[in-house]
């Protein structure tokens, strides 16, 4: 048996703090008593050669009384009635109290030793008879000797000393249970010791009385049935209880058994459960591992042992596989390799039965040497070991459905890394033992691509290759976790902040190299955002873990998109970029209150015809001044809303105001068109041109005075999403205008596809197109484009007179710019209309058309 100990059980202190109480106690008792004896008139005179004689049958005595002591169960409490006050009796009566007590320790010593118990058992017992037979002898040697006659004060010496002993070790108890937290109420442990003494008495003393009571011969074979009775009565019922506290104790383990996790200290009391239910000096599990070998769990009567698995050859194991269950023992079994593996167990009967669920082996269950004064295992001890195995191979079973259960829910189904919760779980115990420096949120920005192009089955090889890489770059799988899409969680280990920011590098660029999928090139647009611990959780004062982790995780998702925006393929988070996504979220949260309180307005930019000076309509530019920020740039809270559904909700508040105006100067004969910037999300709306013919019909304005400004490259982003919205719009006589037309990236193919009217010029090539011949030249290619394709053409951002004369000569058809007027509200622009415009009548229609004057 293995003789180091790992860990013990607090058990063993209350024994050491027992056993040295008591031994402490007997050495007192005794000195008293053998002063008082040295001084005392002797009562019997007892020749020397006597003393050793006597002494002799005073063990035989005291090892038949300790090893027949009888067992008796009231519910939960057992009694012991132990023997031997009847030989400390008669002892005390004719021999030395020294004597006794020296015999009585003896006897107990060897009895406890072949009965096997444990030694911290042993100490405590032998203590606890030193103790008790020093109380005897002390009441015997202070008694007058007037008594002596009478026999009186052996009597009163060994039942005190019963009394005592009893007490004593209710006493222990208690102190054990109170080492273990759970202390009994002094009350409850008094009134049980004094019933235990009061039977051991009451026993001793009925049997004293029957041996010197002048009994008839009748009366002592009345006496002989009497006793014959008893001891059936008390084997049937000690029996019945015995059935009872072995269900008892099954029904605990099965309790044990559902509660079991994977925390190795309730595997280890699990097994010492095993042990104390087989009354076993070891008890072990040996769990096979998946490299072949075995992880052995070990527990002894001292607590838990460090054991050496078994080889995968043993043959005890061999043959518990082959017949399901073995019971070796070096009594009975002559084989050279089993009584090689006992001697390698260190021990002379052992029982093993396999963990069996199924048709699946889990591993082994083993006992060895039973502790009992017959010291061998029985068959129903090998048939209770059975059913245990099947509690804890169901246990196992459990454990095992449970973690995989807990690795499906932390873990990715396509790459097999850290999910979303599992990097949360990850992030908080490192927080706590500060093992990492920062996190890093990397994206690859292709996986759709991928998708789209050569199917999802290629973008599930691109995501496992790319955690496959960043597994390899930092070591640990569990430092990488995949969380969205291809985006990727990486836990950057405890370091200096530049050797930090140069492994981040290292690691993007690792990420960001090429895939080979299945013959195909594939480049990502790996980008990357860092957010350092260190800034994280001093952000937070006296925050939770869990809110440090978010707070980590937000700044680095910050962190990512600020490098996704400025094209950057790294950025690390700043207090600036907390204020600009905080601006955004309130910009995004606060934008329909501002609808419903009118703080979202409207102002026009007039747009005119360069071939006859007229007024051919007006371009509407919504406006927004924030409470807290004053005015914000439309290019701002419109890409902040587009993602949410509150991009409709804009366009909507837009049309009602521009429909409302236009059917305004419609009623005062005036013929004035208003464009309209719609997002390519708009036309993913449902039934995106019944809402608008809704809208047209309701404020009673023709489809041709409305216009539709789109951009290039939104709307070549997914052209064959939006091509037939925007054909059905363009059937029902909405203008459709390309907005910063040559700043895209789609092909004059699909240009030449899409149902437009006109094309605006992006003012960079305006504004430039007077002092650099490059912009010229794109400025007239754009125009002989869309003329060729029969299309308006509309220069936008036109400040200097020289731009408008140089458009007008490359017969550019309309203008718009600062040049002619900048983007007013409503009341400025009718002012304007008053004092800059007069009205001329259009031929063929009532209605009044403007031309510039001045």
């Amino acid at each position: 048996m293995p003789d180091r100990v790992h860990r013990t059980y607090p058990t063993a202190r209350a024994y050491a703090i027992s056993t040295g109480a008591f031994a402490l106690g007997s050495l007192v008792l005794w000195f008293i008593a053998v002063r008082l004896g040295i001084t005392a008139v002797p009562r019997i005179q007892v020749k020397p050669e006597w003393l050793l004689f006597g002494g002799a049958l005073m063990f035989v005595a005291f090892v038949g009384s300790e090893t027949f002591a009888l067992r008796v169960e009231v519910r939960r409490e057992t009694i012991l009635v132990s023997l031997s006050e009847l030989p400390a009796i008669y002892g005390l009566i004719v021999l030395p109290g020294w004597v006794v007590g020296v015999s009585h320790i003896l006897a107990g010593l060897v009895v406890f030793i072949c009965r096997r118990d444990n030694w911290r058992a042993i100490r405590l017992n032998v203590a606890i008879i030193a103790a008790e037979s020093g109380v005897g002898a002390l009441i015997a040697t202070a008694v007058p000797f007037g008594w002596a006659e009478q026999n009186k004060y052996p009597i009163l010496g060994a039942t005190v000393g019963g009394v005592f002993a009893a007490v004593a070790v209710a006493q222990a108890v208690r102190v054990h249970y109170w080492m273990l937290g759970t202390p009994e109420p002094l009350r409850r442990s008094l009134e049980r010791s004094l019933l235990t003494a009061g039977t051991c008495a009451i026993f001793a003393l009925v049997v004293f009385t029957l041996i010197h009571s002048p009994l008839q011969p009748t009366g002592y074979l009345l006496c002989g049935a009497l006793a014959l009775v008893a001891v059936v009565l008390y084997r049937t019922y000690s029996q019945s209880l015995r059935q009872h506290t072995d269900l008892s104790r099954m029904y605990a383990f099965g309790r044990r058994v559902a509660e079991i996790g994977s925390d190795t200290d309730d595997w280890h009391a699990l097994i010492e459960q095993v042990r104390d239910q087989l009354n076993a000096s070891v008890a072990l599990i040996h769990l096979n591992a998946p490299n072949g070998e075995f992880e052995t769990l070990a527990v002894g009567t001292e607590g838990v042992l460090v054991e050496e698995p078994p080889a995968a050859d043993d043959p005890l194991l061999q043959m518990a596989a082959e017949a399901g269950r073995v019971h070796v023992s070096h009594l009975d079994h002559n084989d050279a390799s089993f009584r090689k593996a006992l001697e390698a167990r260190q021990a002379g009967d052992v029982l093993v039965v396999p963990l069996r669920s199924g048709d699946r082996d889990r591993g082994y269950l083993e006992v060895r040497d039973r502790l009992s004064r017959w010291g061998r295992f029985r068959e129903n001890d090998l048939t209770l070991l059975e059913t245990l195995s099947s509690h804890v191979a169901t246990a196992l079973d459990n454990l095992r459905l449970l973690e995989t259960l807990r690795h499906e829910a932390y873990h990715d189904a396509i790459t097999g890394l850290l999910n979303w919760r599992g990097l949360t779980v990850e992030i908080e115990a490192s927080l706590a033992s500060s093992s990492i420096s920062a996190v890093m949120l990397v994206q690859l920005d292709i996986l759709p691509e991928v998708n789209n192009a050569i199917g999802h089955d290629r973008g599930e090889q691109l995501l496992s290759a790319a955690g496959e890489r960043l597994v390899a770059a930092l070591g640990q799988d569990r430092l990488v976790a995949h969380i969205e899409s291809d985006r990727f969680a990486v836990l950057l280990p405890s370091s200096g902040d530049n050797h930090l920011l140069e492994m981040a590098t290292d690691l993007l660029e690792v990420v960001g190299r090429a895939y080979s999928l299945d013959g195909i090139e594939i480049e990502p647009h790996a980008h990357a955002g860092i957010a350092h611990v260190s800034v994280a959780a001093g952000g937070i004062e006296g925050g939770a873990a869990g809110e440090d982790v978010s707070t980590l995780l937000q700044r680095a998702e910050m962190a990512l998109m600020a490098a996704q925006s400025s094209d950057e393929p790294i950025r690390t988070y700043g207090a600036s970029m907390g204020q600009v996504f905080r601006r955004r979220f309130q910009l995004v949260t606060q934008f329909r209150k501002a609808v419903e309180e009118g703080l979202i307005t409207v102002h026009y930019q007039p747009k005119l015809s360069l071939k006859d000076r007229e007024l051919v309509g007006v371009e509407a530019l919504v406006r927004w001044t924030h409470p807290e920020f004053g005015p914000v740039s439309p290019a701002e809270f419109v890409e902040a809303i587009e993602t949410t559904g509150s991009i409709d909700t804009l366009l909507g508040h837009v049309l009602h105001i521009v429909l409302a105006q236009v059917a305004e100067w419609r009623g005062r004969n005036m013929r004035i068109s208003a464009a309209v910037n719609l997002s390519v999300r708009n036309l993913s709306g449902p039934n995106f041109p019944q809402v608008i013919r809704a809208a047209l019909e309701k404020h009673g304005v023709p489809p041709e005075l409305l216009t539709f400004e789109i951009t290039e490259s939104s709307v070549m982003a997914d052209p064959e999403r939006s091509l037939p919205i925007l054909r059905e719009l363009h059937s029902m006589g909405i203008q459709l205008s390309v907005d910063d037309f040559g700043t895209g990236y789609s092909s004059l193919a699909y240009l030449r596809r899409l149902p437009i009217d006109e094309i605006k010029i992006d003012k960079s090539f305006v504004q430039g197109m007077v002092t650099d011949l490059g912009d010229h030249a794109i400025v007239r290619a754009i125009i002989d484009l869309g003329h060729s394709l029969g299309l308006r053409v509309i220069a936008e951002g036109v400040e200097e007179e020289a731009a408008r004369d140089a458009l007008k000569s490359l017969k550019c058809d309309e203008l718009q710019g600062f040049l002619l007027a900048r983007p007013m509200p409503i009341e400025k622009l009718e002012a304007w209309l008053t004092t800059r415009t007069v009205k001329t009548a259009a031929v063929g229609d009532r209605t009044q058309v403007l031309r510039l004057v001045g």
